[in-house]
């Protein structure tokens, strides 16, 4: 479960690029806000929490404020070869974008305010004692309300089809991730891959995006540091990049970012005693992450967070 917070981002993103594949540019910008708004509500590394992008070196200036509250839960205890996990959440987003030009009409300002809900599942497959693999499926369900301001002319038809109404956006992620990961001396270095295969359904009868996206990360968790009210606390220090493929990247607006941070994590699990210690391997976890990429993507942010530990 997290709350994450994010500066500065600037991106090169959400432009409404004339009309491709039959859509007109209208079709477009709404494809590439509600698109970039749910992948980055889905995504792991680049977002979890609250985001701001500046685009003012493209003629627009956009921000995108991002709420959202996840979390998993693995079945078993670690060590167990098979643990089947389960996964929800839900968040808010706001997406705010001045100073542009849709459909040949000028916009002040264009607003959509989303609300979405997520779950999934899938299993954990430990061969050894080092590798551990996943499988597993997820759902993000989006619903935004959309507005626009100060239209120099007449709002065309578009604009009141697609930036004037409530719409209904789904992602469907499948996933699968590889992690290795040792213990030398009580730290334990690992590294993994994720690759996912993202659909977005969008509403308007408008042509769906899918595409690949792969998270490589690897990073170190260091023996106990210290304790708080009697609670063992440890480190974590990693680094992720993300990568897109074209059709996925086409509606996220970056094709490839890095991500490096640091977290103190605060194992509370002994001292929520329910479900028969179910929580024992609980960590509250205070984070720092800084994300660069190109078409000026950039930002930082900090975030706390529930987690079950993995190993």
């Amino acid at each position: 479960m997290k709350f994450e917070k994010a500066g500065t981002l600037a991106a090169a993103m959400l432009l409404s690029a004339g009309a491709l594949h039959a859509e007109t540019a209208v079709e477009r910008h709404y494809k590439h806000i509600i698109g970039a708004s749910a992948f980055t509500a889905n995504n792991l590394y680049l977002q979890t929490g609250w985001y701001g992008m500046d685009g003012g070196n493209v003629g627009n200036d956009t921000d995108l404020d991002n709420a959202n509250f996840v979390g998993s839960y693995y079945f078993g205890s670690i060590g167990d070869e098979w643990r089947p996990f389960v996964l929800g959440g839900f968040g808010f987003s706001n997406i705010d974008q001045d100073g542009v030009t849709v459909d040949g009409a000028s916009v002040d300002n264009v607003g959509f305010d989303s609300s979405y809900f997520k779950i999934g599942a899938g299993i954990n497959y430990n061969p050894t004692s080092t590798v551990s693999m996943v499988l597993g499926a997820s759902g993000m369900w989006m619903s935004s309300d959309s507005d626009f301001l100060n239209v120099a002319g007449a709002p065309t038809a578009g604009m009141l089809r697609y930036f004037n109404q409530d719409s209904d956006t789904s992602l469907y992620d499948i996933f699968g991730r590889v992690n290795f990961h040792t213990e030398i001396d009580g730290y334990k270095p690992y590294a993994e891959i994720t690759l996912h295969y993202i659909n977005i359904d969008y509403d308007y009868g408008l042509s769906d995006e899918s595409g690949w996206n792969a998270d490589l990360s690897a990073g170190v968790f260091t023996p106990t540091l210290t304790h708080w009210l009697n609670l063992p606390v440890r480190a974590q220090f990693f680094a992720a990049a993300n990568l897109l493929d074209g059709d996925l990247s086409d509606v996220a607006g970056f094709d490839s970012a890095l991500s490096a941070g640091a977290s103190l994590l605060w194992k509370i699990g002994p001292a929520i005693p329910v479900f028969g210690n179910a929580f024992h391997e609980t960590e509250l976890a205070f984070n720092l992450q800084g994300t660069a990429g190109d078409n000026d993507f950039s930002g930082f942010k900090a975030s706390v967070s529930f987690s079950i530990a993995k190993f």
